[in-house]
């Protein structure tokens, strides 16, 4: 009888072993399918982006064909629907003028910094805050280790805790502003629409793609200008845009003096492409720029989540 409960024993612990064993290789196995199933669909989402990101440098090589000289908001670009539907999902892309915008990297410019000295008291940046805001981030785009008056360098910064240094270089993101000495996490969520990073020193905002929402960066060009000066003066732009800036001048006289950071067409376009597909999102942002008609593709940012 003891060798018959033995026996038995050791068949229900073997048993009890197998069932464990078979337990966990299908857990493995789930979870090695649930993987792989993300992998591919994130695989999928970034041919998905690759996809649309071709067909916004194909909208705006069109548009160039049909007027080289202007960009403006009834092009196909700007009129494009942002959602398409997927056998697997959903994709949506969404294309931006990135000249409807101030460029953090012309900063170096007095003319420009002065500009964006107005544009933080439009947003409620008292003026010598404004100022020395303007300053340190002119430092932080360009090289050198004397700062301006009123500006930060390296010593400021690395006497924080932790402490880092200043780029001493263009930016690639809006987002190194938070890093500038002065600039809040509120104030940086305020700016952050009206502002933008380009590979270029320079200041060129459209004025042609300018929606209502952006008067503060027309009303920053000159003190003579208001809110309701601006908002009155888009709305009796052309639904193809002013042809030339003389024509842009004659509803809002201040712009005039200027006339070197404005312009009727765009060389940069920001693409944002979104990927849903059975729970995987991904993401992807991108920087275009079409110079003579052709379209280059100078940074990708890519995200894809769970």
């Amino acid at each position: 009888m003891k060798q018959k409960g033995m026996a038995l024993l050791t068949v229900l612990l073997l048993l009890a072993v197998m069932v464990a064993l078979a337990a966990l290789a299908t857990e493995r196995w789930f979870f090695s399918f649930q993987y792989g199933m993300q992998l591919h669909q994130r695989a999928q989402g970034k041919w998905f982006a690759a996809g649309a990101e071709e067909v916004a440098g194909g909208l705006l090589r069109l548009d160039a064909l049909d007027d080289m000289r202007h960009t403006h908001l009834s092009q196909r670009w700007a009129t494009l629907a942002d959602s398409l539907p997927l056998e697997v999902g959903q994709l949506q892309m969404r294309i931006n003028d990135a000249q409807a915008c101030f460029n953090l990297n012309a900063l170096g410019d007095d003319g420009a910094r002065a500009v964006f000295i107005r544009l933080l008291t439009l947003n409620g940046v008292e003026a010598a805050a404004a100022q020395m805001i303007a300053l340190a981030a002119a430092d932080w785009v360009t090289e050198g280790d004397e700062s301006r008056g009123g500006g930060a360098k390296d010593s400021e910064y690395a006497a924080l805790e932790p402490p880092y240094l200043t780029a001493q270089q263009l930016m690639w993101d809006v987002s190194e502003l938070r890093q500038v000495r002065g600039v809040s996490a509120d104030l940086w969520n305020q700016l952050r629409p009206q502002l933008c990073a380009l590979p270029v020193q320079s200041l060129a905002l459209n004025i042609n793609t300018l929606g209502a929402e952006h008067w503060p960066l027309v009303a920053a060009l000159s003190d003579d200008i208001t809110e309701e000066d601006v908002r009155r003066w888009l709305a009796q732009r052309p639904d193809a845009g002013w042809p030339t800036l003389e024509a842009a001048f004659a509803g809002l006289k201040p712009l005039a003096g200027q006339r070197r950071y404005l312009a009727l067409n765009s060389e940069f376009f920001s693409v944002h492409i979104s990927a849903s597909m059975d729970g995987v999102a991904y993401r992807q942002h991108s920087l275009l720029q079409r110079s003579n008609g052709k379209i280059s593709v100078l940074w990708r940012q890519q995200e894809a989540e769970p």
